[in-house]
This record gives structure tokens, sequence and C-alpha cells, in this order.
């Protein structure tokens, strides 16, 4: 009896052997040639596992190894300018390799991070998320592939502050810029460096042309040369209309208006000009004052032809120069 209870153990266990799993799922896929392992391999390389500083840029090297059958996609790799983990990624490239039966991607990364350590510290690469489909995965219906995800395994890289090792360090370097951002950036500084330009062009001619206009007044330009430069513009730019007689004569009583407030402080604010001319009645050219505002109101107020501007012009000149004159006697 003691004989055949091992027998009937050992024949329990090789029945047991040949039941198949109640999981479905957990059944090697069947349109997949080798079922005694995954058909998806993926390696981690770095050119070394110490030595890295903070700041430091790192080189990775993923390899994954699809043999014949599955269909990968890596599509949900991180990509430049992406944060995984503690990394930043700087730049990734990807090659790719077929031989027999086999696909291989090779994965370039460049990496950085800047968390700080005290000593030495370990920062762990994430596992990475790798889309793959088999041909059991085909929907005719939607003429696509149900994609599935497989998750490689975490990898280890080691940070210190100080080490003795000597190698290619890089600088740390910032956030990566927006090359947007950069473009307009660029754009305003080109934009305001010729603006600048344009300014510091034109400022010499403005100088030149505002010392040349205080020459020709004078450092202090009195009440008479004030009169007669805006005669001498009244006339230039009169000119340019049709009725520029007409136009010249309400230019001159204007410019008289202007002097005699200036000479005697007279408010000539919407009086008369006869009435300010009443004002001056002791002075002794009141009466050319007055025949020269008569001949001014008829053609402003009366309506007359505007004959003989030169002499209009002319009296105008001789009666300011006299009343400066007399003036500039008093004073001394």
């Amino acid at each position: 009896m003691k004989k055949l209870l091992p027998v009937a153990v050992l024949f329990t266990l090789l029945s047991l052997g040949t039941v198949s799993p109640d999981n479905p799922g957990d059944q090697p896929e069947g349109d997949l040639p080798d079922h005694g392992a995954f058909p998806i391999t993926v390696d981690f390389h770095c050119p070394r596992n110490f030595g890295f500083h903070i700041g430091d840029e790192i080189p990775l090297t993923v390899t994954l190894v699809a043999r014949q059958g599955p269909i990968v996609d890596l599509v949900n790799l991180p990509q430049k300018g992406e944060n995984h983990g503690l990394f930043e990624v700087r730049n990734v490239r990807v090659h790719k390799r077929r031989n027999g039966g086999e696909t291989t991607y090779v994965v370039l990364y460049q990496l950085q991070s800047f968390k700080p350590a005290i000593a030495v510290d370990r920062l762990q690469f994430p596992p990475l998320s790798i889309s793959y489909a088999t041909k059991g995965d085909w929907n005719p219906r939607e003429s696509q592939y149900h994609y599935r995800s497989l998750y490689s395994q975490p990898f280890d890289v080691f940070v210190s502050r100080t080490a003795t090792y000597f190698g290619p360090m890089k600088d740390i370097k910032g956030a990566i810029m927006d090359k947007r951002l950069t473009l307009i950036w660029k754009m305003i500084i080109v934009g305001g460096s010729l603006m600048v330009l344009v300014a510091l062009s034109s400022w010499p001619w403005e100088f030149i042309r505002k010392r040349r206009r205080a020459a020709k007044l004078g450092p202090n330009p009195t009440a008479r040369d004030r009169a007669l430069k805006a005669l001498r513009e009244a006339r230039e730019e009169c000119f340019n209309y049709e009725d520029h007689r007409k136009r010249l004569f309400f230019e001159i009583n204007k410019i008289l208006r202007n002097f005699l407030k200036d000479v005697y402080g007279l408010d000539t604010a919407n009086r008369p000009s006869m009435e300010i001319v009443n004002q001056l009645k002791d002075q002794p050219f009141c009466e050319e004052l007055k025949t020269l505002v008569e001949r001014i109101n008829q053609v402003v107020y009366g309506g007359e032809a505007p004959v003989d501007v030169e002499s209009i012009m002319r009296q105008f000149s001789e009666l300011v120069q006299m009343i400066d004159g007399i003036n500039h006697d008093k004073a001394g």
C-alpha cells in the first residue's frame, strides 16, 4: 500500500500538467512562431554608469528587437523637448534595420536632469510605453490594427554632485526655447536696431537745420525779426493758392496785429484793427499805421480787388522798421 501512494501522486501531477489554463489571456500568442519567449525585447545601454553631473547631457541607447510576427509602433516614446520622469529629452534619433526575420529599432536619447544630488543619487528613467500588434489584432471591418501596450523595464542613471571622472562634460542648459518666440524676438531686435539707426542718422541733419535756422534769426530774434520772417514765409506759401493776393492781405493783417501785441502788449484778440491802431494815437507813426490798415481793410472786409501787393508789403516792412527803431531809441 505504501508503494502505491507515490505512484498515485505522480500520476495526479502528470494529469494536472496537461490541463490548459482557465484564463485564456495567459496563453501565448497563437500566431507567434516561438511560444517559449516573448517576441519583443528591450535593452538599455549607457556608455558609463557613473561620473555624470547635474546638468550633463546623458546619452542613453534603447535597443528594441522585434522578431518576426509583431508590428511595433513607437509613437508613444518621449520626444524632443518633453519630460520623461526626472529627465528632459534634449534630442532623440531613431534608426531602424532589418536582419532576416528580426527588426531592430535603435533609439538614441540625449537626456538632461537638474535634480539636486547630495553626493551620489540614483535617477530612474521610467518604463517606456511601446505599442505593438499581432496578426490576430487586425480588424477587417475597420481596416486597422488594435494595438496593445508593452512597458519596458526602468533604467537607473547615477548622478553625482562631484566626481573624479574627467570626461566630455557639458555646460548647464536652460529650457528649450520655442522657435517661434525666438524668431519674434529676433524680428523685434532687428526692427528696433533699424529704428535706432534711422534716428541716429537723421539727428545730425536735424541739428544742422536748426543751427542754420537759428543763425538766420540771430541769437535773440526781436519782434521786428519775427514779423519780417513771417511776412517772407506768408509770401512764399500764398503763391500755392489761386487767390494768393487776397490771402496775402489776410496774412499781413494777422502779422501786423501780432507785431503790435508783441511791441506794446495790446489786447488784439477779437478786436477790429482800426480800434487797435487808435490806442496808439499819441505815437508819431499813427497816421502811417492808419493808412496801412485802411488799405488792408478795403481788401479783407470791403471786398475790393487786391492790387499793388508789392507796395503794401514794402509799406508794412518800412513801418515795422520805423516802430522798432523808435522803441529802440526810447529804450536806449
